[in-house]
């Protein structure tokens, strides 16, 4: 296969499991030409995979060849003026479609071709719709119509379906970000919060249906609550674990990777302690503790303990980034208190009145908020 897509995975070889869930997408992929498919959003975790997923799917479309035109588009937790993340998004658009159509690998760090590339490439395909568009499109950036430029770019899909006679997949992977990080200014002051409202009507269009991802995830099913209401985008979620058996292949997968011997018991032990979840098997197993040890079974649980108790690992700082970045969308003076319970009773599931009694709130409240839900 080719990997037109560069996957951050890293070696394709690595892309573990999931055999339930591409199954899925591909099968539903394979109904967008018949008008069939709706959008969805893959909810999970950081690290669960969701991305891998996405860039996968893409390439798998990419070499079918098909009536189907993947387009992935990843949003970046930094600010940008709408102006220039329109012109971003469209690039990107414009990139994939040429990429599908001249059966060209798109960059390694998927930067969209510029501009001049953009044209050449245009002109190749002998399209003048698309040109067309193109030059409607530089034409709001000039004037700088941030409104029209945005509409456009976003509306581009769904349009190059009548122009191509193809059909497009659109994927944005945390889709959650546009309603933080894009202003309606130049000068970055006012945030264009409900961003992600722009695809109201678009995300309905069978034509060109969306695959969107989050990985905050009461932040992200407040924006679909918001933003895509009536039950537009359809929920999948996305377990940060596969199944033991592919558990035990990442394993073996990830240690002949890495060239490192490592027993069956040991290699057991990595799948057991992990729960079979492949970004916690790949850290461990990548693990630069010096005393590290995977020829017996305690050798890995102490190699472990240092991978999730070291503030310099991976495994500490990415929990670490994503509890802070919880915490800081909570925003509730008991919103620590109720994370700590949590985690503290994490294998089994709470109600809230028992929430409410470990916080020390009165039952009155148990019964304001019941009637509230």
């Amino acid at each position: 296969m080719i990997y037109a897509l560069k996957e951050r995975i890293g070696h394709p070889s690595l892309f573990c499991g999931r055999k339930q869930e591409m199954e899925l997408l591909t099968t539903w992929a394979d109904r967008i030409p018949k008008e069939l498919a709706k959008s969805r959003a893959l909810l999970g975790c950081r690290k669960s995979g969701k991305t891998a997923i996405m860039q996968r799917l893409f390439n798998i479309l990419w070499n079918r060849n098909g009536k189907v035109v993947p387009f992935y588009f990843e949003m970046q937790d930094q600010d940008v003026w709408i102006l220039n993340f329109s012109d971003l998004y469209y690039r990107t658009f414009l990139s994939h479609l040429f990429s599908f159509l001249e059966r060209t690998p798109l960059e390694l760090d998927n930067k969209p071709w510029n501009w001049g590339a953009l044209e050449r490439m245009g002109r190749r395909v002998e399209n003048d719709k698309i040109m067309e568009g193109m030059d409607e499109f530089r034409d709001y950036l000039d004037t700088e119509n941030s409104h029209n430029a945005m509409m456009f770019a976003f509306g581009a899909p769904a349009r190059h379906c009548a122009y191509t006679g193809l059909f497009f997949l659109v994927m944005i992977d945390e889709i959650q970000y546009m309603t933080e990080y894009i202003y309606k200014d130049k000068e970055e002051t006012v945030q264009a919060v409900n961003l992600p409202g722009a695809f109201h009507g678009i995300v309905e269009l069978k034509i060109a249906p969306m695959l969107v991802s989050g990985s905050y995830i009461g932040w992200m099913t407040k924006m679909i609550k918001e933003m895509f209401v009536g039950g537009r985008l359809k929920r999948m979620p996305i377990s940060p674990c596969v199944t033991f058996e592919e558990g035990m292949e990442a394993v073996y997968k990830y240690a002949a990777h890495y060239q490192m011997e490592i027993t069956e018991d040991a290699a057991l032990a990595v799948n057991v302690i992990t729960q079979s979840n492949p970004y916690y098997i790949s850290s461990l197993i990548g693990s630069e503790w010096p005393e590290r040890d995977f020829s017996s079974i305690q050798g890995v649980v102490m190699t472990f303990a240092s991978e999730i108790t070291d503030r310099n690992t991976e495994l500490y700082r990415t929990w670490q980034e994503y509890i802070r970045m919880s915490l800081k969308k909570v925003n509730d003076r008991h919103g620590k208190q109720i994370l700590l319970i949590l985690s503290r009773e994490r294998d089994r599931e709470l109600g809230r009145d028992e929430i409410l009694a470990e916080l020390g709130w009165p039952l009155r409240m148990s019964r304001c908020l019941r009637r509230n839900c």
